[in-house]
């Protein structure tokens, strides 16, 4: 499946592409998600009309990027099938925020799904340094981190390569400048761009559909709308220390072998991270998460709409 939006889904099958209805049948089959399908589903269609069809299976999943639906509490997957998950923020225009990247990384952790960090708008900024040393932080983890513009093309050659052959997701918050880098990226993509609030400083969402693109150089690239928050469901609260490799490689120290690292006593990842072998705004992302905390770009009393949350549940046209 290549394209969901809030009236119908759309499958490339047969060299074509058929805009599909769903079975009625796999909102019950289903029912842990917020939707059956998701952009990158493997699926089964059934055409009755010269462009339609209806969707009547969906296949198993080798990986997924998901998150909480904060009104229902379900898993909603924003993509199935990727081979890696680039996490992209900016530097500034919005502010670099870096609760949303831990939380990106533990859902491609989940998925044993290879991750990549973008700090773009890097041309924004004139004192590069203590972005350089978060970049540090997470390289000395293991994640990769490159810096870009799609103004002065830095990077983007790079980022170039790193797509290629493979089925790739740009997930971040809104206005990090995601559909201008795959333009830099790809131009022929023609993607709408957005400005930046002058009066917040916040992103417009632009990206109104999850999108499954192809590239020249061979493979597919998913521009995402971006949102406001990204809730993990579905972990023990000792689970949570498993997708952070840090605190992963530390825990089998611990004195209990489901220990949180919060409250218990002999735990070996307290005591690294008073030693400082534990970043600090690492470690209180995870308790964050272990708490349901969630970690919003904006402020609370601000009315940013998340598109991401604005359809409802059967947008995809089910049939009996």
């Amino acid at each position: 499946m290549i394209r969901l939006s809030a009236r119908h889904a759309v499958v490339q099958a047969e060299g074509r592409r058929w805009r599909c209805t769903l079975r009625k049948s796999l909102f019950h089959q289903m029912a842990a998600y917020t939707r059956p399908v998701a952009v990158g589903d493997r699926v089964a269609i059934r055409i009755f009309g010269p462009r339609d069809a209806v969707i009547e299976k969906v296949f198993d999943r080798r990986s997924c990027l998901a998150r909480e639906h904060k009104i229902t509490g379900r898993q909603q997957v924003i993509v199935a099938n990727v081979d890696q998950v680039v996490v992209t923020v900016s530097l500034a225009q919005p502010p670099l925020r870096r609760g949303i990247i831990d939380r990106l990384l533990v859902a491609a952790e989940r998925e044993e799904v290879p991750a990549l960090i973008v700090f773009n708008k890097c041309d924004l900024v004139p004192e590069r340094e203590p972005f350089e040393e978060v970049a540090r932080i997470y390289r000395a983890i293991g994640y990769p981190v490159l810096f870009t513009s799609a103004v002065t093309g830095e990077g983007v050659e790079e980022l170039r390569s790193r797509l290629e052959g493979l089925t790739t997701v740009l997930a971040g918050h809104s206005g990090v400048g995601k559909s201008s880098l795959l333009n830099a990226v790809q131009p022929g993509l023609k993607l709408k761009v957005g400005e930046i609030s002058s009066k917040w400083g916040k992103g417009r969402h632009t990206t109104t559909a999850v999108s499954l693109l192809p590239l020249e150089g061979g493979g597919f690239v998913v521009d995402t709308p971006g949102f406001r928050s990204f809730g993990i469901v579905g972990l023990e609260k000792w689970q949570v220390g498993l997708l952070f490799p840090e605190i992963k490689a530390i825990a089998p120290g611990c004195h209990y072998p489901t220990c949180t690292h919060t409250h218990e006593p002999e735990c070996a990842v307290k005591r690294a991270l008073e030693e400082g072998r534990i970043d600090p705004e690492r470690f209180e992302s995870y308790l964050r998460i272990v708490e349901g905390e969630e970690d919003l770009l904006f402020d609370e009393d601000e009315e940013e709409e998340d598109v991401m949350d604005t359809t409802p549940e059967t947008d995809a046209g089910e049939r009996a």
